[in-house]
């Protein structure tokens, strides 16, 4: 009994457990789905589906028809593994400004951690040399090269105004490296350097594009922001097209096929062209479609100047 005069105390409320509904997430696993989505999308999708379809693409070309599904799939593990891995250091290297310009991406939103992203790296690399040794010590050593300036890029030249110097070091690597890993090395396939000197700097200013304003007010100094977005768009179109204007120009004296580079040319003007015409209408989807376009049309014309050089 309560003494005379005394309230008597509140009920304690009753707590209910909410039940999930059937078909309804729990909110642990909402939270495990939220995590793996972020390491999923943290080394940067859309390149990494560029260029492993451009691996398959000139593997295709190397074998003269379709390789053997093995070396195949030990080809496209390899490059996906040192693409996670740029990918990866690159999100590091970001995460500062990122946490001011894009919260939203995993490591400032705080699904991915600095230490869990590197990890992922560490893993990407081991997956790289563990798959693409098989092919051979040269084929190694170019698989190498060309990760190692991603990720040089990633570390040192990514804010300076020679962010656009690994990516002409590493891209024209790819078809030489799938080449020398399937049917030997072709000297005529050095050519893709001064070929795709102009496009590779195309391709990089494209993948700046979508940052340019924000790298500008952040103080960050690269070509694309040097420039400003305009003049970038103006530069990487030109730069773009510059490959194929080459190509054209060589194939009639150095390739079997030259249908095949015109056929390439062609589709590169009229990716750079529809992107030119959706910038003029809407600036900023000119600006985020830049890069698959930019990036495609390079993929073609390489696939067009090997399969020229192939005879």
């Amino acid at each position: 009994m309560r003494p005379p005069g005394q309230a008597s105390s509140p009920a304690p409320p009753l707590r209910s457990r909410r039940l999930s509904l059937p078909g309804e997430t729990a909110p642990s696993t909402r939270r495990h789905l939220r995590t793996l989505r972020a390491y999923l999308v943290l080394p940067h999708a859309v390149p990494i589906l560029v260029v492993l379809g451009a691996t398959a693409g000139f593997a295709v070309l190397a074998a003269d028809g379709v390789p053997r599904l093995g070396d195949l799939a030990r080809l496209l593990a390899a490059m996906l593994g040192g693409q996670v891995a740029i990918g990866a250091v690159n999100e590091v290297v970001d995460a500062e400004l990122d946490a001011a310009t894009k919260p939203w991406k995993p490591i400032p939103a705080g699904l991915v951690s600095a230490r869990g992203a590197l990890a992922l790296a560490a893993v990407g690399l081991l997956a790289m040399v563990g798959f693409g040794a098989g092919f051979g010590a040269a084929s190694l050593a170019l698989l190498l090269l060309g990760t190692g300036a991603g990720l040089v890029y990633d570390l040192r030249f990514k804010r300076s105004i020679f962010s656009w110097l690994p990516y002409l070091v590493a891209l024209p690597l790819l078809p030489i490296w799938v080449a020398t890993a399937l049917d030997g090395f072709d000297g005529r396939l050095l050519l893709l350097y001064p070929l795709g000197a102009c496009a590779v700097v195309g391709v990089h200013l494209a993948q700046a594009l979508p940052d340019t304003r924000g790298d500008r007010a952040a103080g960050v100094r690269n070509l694309a922001s040097a420039l400003g977005e305009r003049r970038a768009m103006l530069a990487c179109w030109v730069a773009t097209l510059s490959a194929p204007a080459l190509a054209l120009a060589l194939a009639p004296a150095l390739v079997e096929r030259p249908l095949a580079v015109r056929l390439a040319a062609l589709a590169v003007a009229v990716l750079v062209g529809l992107d030119a015409l959706l910038y003029l209408a809407r600036p900023r989807l000119g600006v985020l479609a830049c890069f698959p376009c930019v990036a495609v049309g390079t993929v073609l014309i390489g696939l067009g100047w090997v399969t020229a050089v192939g005879g």
